[in-house]
């Protein structure tokens, strides 16, 4: 391998293998270092509708279409199960790309980094990236390691930090913020042998959710015809006070029990996971959420989980990830390919939707654990919804889409709205009745949903448990 290339990328999950791919395909030398040996597992199985472009760009929407299960919408839930609102894609997305996907992880990533091959760049799994020397502004060094602690050096015109919550540029030049007000932890597994029901049965995400002092929330997606992900999202502080209350119980297994303690909570799934059996080991993710400034630069950029970690209730991390990719590969190529080294007015552009997109999405994070503002549970109870310029359940929709990098703006002034406890008050007085927005049921057939599942299911029960 030689020493000199266009494009280094540190990271191969879906930021830095889109990415590497986009480059190598657009005709520059692009090697992508990985410490990890694919698949592994990561947080985040559930997929937005706005996806579906970069699916197809990218030629992996066939491969997509045949190992996962599909993703017409989401349902929210109170904890008891007493109150819920179905938010359906096709209310606001009128052709096939409403129907978005639910993933094992694991596979999908590996199956963009195979991809990423395919498209030209040079991948080197289990090579871990030790420092990037960054002090010549038209191009950079950096030193490698693989398995067997062998080191090399190589430069290149351009790095792209995509090494997720490493953030390796911005921790190690002490760019790296927690957001201290979403310190949280996600703790999940996976089950199979579920009879699936209360809309997972049609591909629905399923997030429920948990307040008082855990100021967290529950999710459940189907990954298969008797497959779930089902995890939870709490405040380090409850989970630390759990954990010894575990072990000095005798847990030897303090997360496992916690996680099913957590699940069982809510009536929902607790009915789920009965003969049910966990088919993956207990993972936590913790260092949960951060931003990170400075995200670009004459010779570097940071993107996906490197350029900052959202709490992902809104299933909106893989998104964010990939479109920052094409966004700033675009940027880069535009640089790269008119030789023009200090230049970095269209990196500016990009990063601007990027922040604006970051900004708005932890804005309805912050709405969304708000006790004062609105419940995305019981906004549609009774079939009720609001309507002043655009409605609140349309607004949600194509929130809850993935419509937040080009349009984010015209949705802030909404939110700002429902932020203040006076404007909430008057918003429960003033719903008006949307019959269309606030259907049950997206109306998805099993065969639709789960078509292909036969084959892939018996192929991953048949696996042992990770």
């Amino acid at each position: 391998m030689s020493d000199m290339h266009d494009v280094i990328v540190v990271g191969g999950g879906p930021a830095g293998s889109t990415a590497a791919g986009l480059l190598a395909r657009d005709g520059h030398d692009v090697v992508l270092f990985e410490r990890e040996r694919f698949p592994r597992e990561h947080v985040g199985e559930s997929l937005l509708p706005f996806c579906y472009p970069l699916f197809r760009e990218l030629g992996v929407l066939p491969e997509l279409e045949r190992r996962f299960v599909r993703k017409p919408g989401v349902r929210f839930i109170d904890k008891f199960g007493h109150a819920s609102t179905t938010w359906c894609f096709n209310h606001v997305i009128h052709d096939d790309t409403y129907l978005s996907f639910q993933v094992l992880r694991g596979e999908f990533d590996h199956m963009l980094l195979d991809n990423t091959r395919r498209l030209g760049a040079a991948v080197h799994e289990q090579t871990r990236v030790k420092e990037v020397d960054l002090s010549s502004p038209d191009m950079v060094t950096v030193t490698t390691a693989d398995a067997a602690g062998t080191q090399a050096t190589h430069r290149a015109r351009f790095v792209i930090d995509a090494s997720g919550r490493d953030a390796l540029l911005g921790a190690k030049n002490g760019w790296r913020k927690p957001r201290e007000e979403l310190d949280r932890t996600a703790i999940w597994s996976h089950w199979n042998g579920v009879k699936l029901a209360g809309g997972l049965e049609e591909g629905l995400s399923i997030i429920i959710y948990v307040g008082e002092e855990k100021k967290g929330w529950i999710w459940v997606f189907p990954l298969g015809r008797d497959r779930i992900t089902a995890g939870f999202v709490a405040q380090n502080s409850y989970i630390r006070e759990q954990r010894r209350r575990l072990e000095a119980e005798g847990s030897t297994d303090w997360r496992s029990d916690f996680c099913v303690q957590e699940l069982c909570q809510a009536p929902f799934v607790k009915e789920l996971l009965k003969g049910a059996n966990q088919c993956l080991d207990t993972l936590v993710n913790g260092d949960y959420s951060y931003e990170v400034t400075n995200h670009f630069g004459s010779n570097y950029a940071m993107i996906g989980d490197a350029r900052g970690f959202i709490d992902p209730i809104f299933s909106s991390g893989v998104f964010l990830s990939m479109k920052t990719a094409f966004l700033v590969s675009a940027a880069l190529h535009d640089k790269l390919a008119n030789n023009r080294p200090g230049a970095t007015e269209r990196l500016s552009d990009a990063f601007r939707l990027v922040s604006g997109a970051y900004g708005f999405v932890h804005k309805m994070i912050n709405l969304f654990y708000s006790p004062h503002a609105i419940s995305w549970a019981q906004v549609g109870v009774e079939g009720n919804a609001h309507r002043q310029a655009e409605s609140a359940m349309a607004a949600g929709h194509f929130m809850l889409s993935g419509d937040f990098f080009e349009n984010y703006e015209k949705y802030h002034r909404f939110f700002d709205l429902l932020s203040n406890p006076n404007h909430f008050e008057r918003y429960k007085r003033q719903i008006i009745d949307r019959s269309d927005l606030n259907d049950t049921t997206c109306h998805t057939s099993w065969e639709t949903v789960f078509a292909n599942m036969a084959e892939m299911d018996a192929t991953r029960n048949a696996a042992p448990a990770a």
